[in-house]
């Protein structure tokens, strides 16, 4: 059964899982680069260091987001057009990705070189963390290039039908930077330059990989030095469907400035590093989410194409109840095994740990609900509907987030940062869950594809 009858006929649960399980591993394995280095940073330098790293996250998560933009948006399209049978249209798609990758990678590395100091300091740097913030994303942004292109080639790998290819080149570069950080933190004496060399390198092989993939002949779609032409129409529709997470990633880096300044006001350095663990975390718990919603997408983006509905509502329903198993699970090891999660972090300072192991409990305390936005959301990206899905991710930030980042500190102190994400998970899990019964309403309307 070839590739497109597979995603028309095979039982959705082994297609979800096929597709999942390389998108979850990849996801955890790009998370791991940030974990790792927070780990091998903590012990080899310490408290400030991990603050500092806190400091740069915006940063981080803007580069994250941009990769999104055209790897996811890419990603959609090139699989709604295989879906389609235009397979020189999702070449063309292709070569504008790896064009957009090179074009914005290269301004970004300029504009954080030269403005370093003042985005640091925007972002909540205080005078004892800064010095450790700026070694960090000096190295990352000289290479910005190479770590869009990790970011979002995966996503237009799995889009274009080799999950399994996806995760494995994730695998080599977490593995390649596992074994470099701490050979240039501690044998080399690099401190915090030495997590971000590692990092630098890890995310080039991995990019050279990614292109191999699309000129040997290993793929379903041909990397063509014609395709680099910039198309407005390509880039539009690549645009439409990423501004999605896109947006999703930009507000989050809004919100974690808001976080840390407050966190300043109310904890200092020492609940700025304490979030630092918390988020490294947060975005463990949350990327299995992620890799089940890209894992559902080229099922749920194929099928749309195809007009095949009844598959789409039921790959939905299958990723939503996978999701929640995971939620689940996530739920129990912090409210129970919480020392297992913060240890590899802290070593020797007793202070910041029972901050760390109070600020987790409570952030989260609704994780149970990530599950209904997150997967409800992914899915109009999915289908070519990003709008609504823009409108659920600006409503949690800006609708939801920020206000309650603002109004509960003020009558909670410290307490009320944390409690700011539980609150908005719950509030979205219903506003999404109105859009999405919606949605399944408007696909018994429309008319569906028989097979011949």
């Amino acid at each position: 059964m070839d590739k497109r009858r597979r995603l028309e006929e095979e039982s959705i649960p082994k297609l979800l899982w096929e597709y999942s399980v390389p998108a979850v591993a990849g996801t955890l394995v790009y998370i791991l680069y940030n974990i790792v280095d927070r780990i091998f940073i903590s012990f080899g330098v310490g408290r400030l260091a991990i603050a500092g790293l806190s400091i740069t996250l915006p940063l981080f998560t803007f580069i994250l987001a941009t990769g999104l933009l055209v790897g996811m948006g890419g990603g959609s399209l090139i699989s709604i057009s295989l879906g389609a049978r235009k397979e020189e249209y999702a070449e063309k798609i292709l070569g504008n990705s790896i064009a957009l990758f090179l074009i914005i990678g290269v301004l970004f590395s300029i504009m954080g070189m030269a403005f370093l100091d003042e985005i640091l300091s925007l972002f909540g740097a205080t005078p004892n963390n800064i010095v450790y913030a700026k070694d960090y994303m000096s190295l990352i942004f000289f290479a910005t290039p190479f770590q869009l292109m990790f970011i979002g080639m995966n996503h237009i790998i799995r889009g274009e039908g080799n999950p399994k290819t996806a995760m494995r080149m994730s695998l080599v570069g977490c593995g390649l930077n596992i074994v470099l950080d701490p050979l240039f933190i501690f044998v080399f004496g690099m401190g915090i330059k030495g997590a971000a060399l590692a990092t630098v390198i890890s995310n080039v092989l991995v990019a050279f990989l990614q292109i191999r993939h699309f000129v040997g002949g290993m793929s379903r779609i041909t990397f063509r030095v014609e395709n680099l032409k910039l198309d407005f129409e390509v880039i539009k529709g690549i645009a439409s469907i990423g501004v999605a997470p896109f947006i999703m990633q930009m507000s989050n880096s809004i919100v974690v400035i808001f976080i840390n300044k407050n966190l300043n006001i109310y904890g200092g350095d020492i609940a700025i590093a304490a979030f630092g663990i918390v988020n490294s975390l947060s975005t463990l718990f949350f990327m299995p989410l992620v890799g089940i919603y890209q894992g559902s997408q080229p099922i749920l983006g194929f099928n749309y194409g195809a007009g095949i509905y009844s598959r789409v509502r039921d790959t939905y329903k299958i990723s939503l109840k996978t999701a929640l198993a995971v939620s689940t699970t996530s739920f129990i090891m912090v409210m129970f095994m919480p020392n297992i999660l913060i240890t590899p972090f802290i070593k020797n300072d007793p202070e910041l740990f029972r901050l760390t192991e109070g600020a987790l409990r409570i952030f989260f305390s609704m994780v149970l609900f990530m599950g209904f936005h997150t997967i409800g959301g992914s899915y109009f990206q999915a289908v070519g509907r990003a709008k609504v899905t823009t409108v659920i991710n600006m409503l949690r930030q800006f609708g939801i987030m920020l206000p309650m980042l603002y109004l509960l500190p003020k009558y909670f102190g410290l307490k009320g940062v944390w409690m700011a994400a539980p609150v908005t998970d719950l509030i979205l899990a219903l506003f999404t869950s109105y859009f999405v019964l919606s949605e399944f309403k408007r696909l018994k309307e429309l008319p569906v594809t028989v097979k011949k």
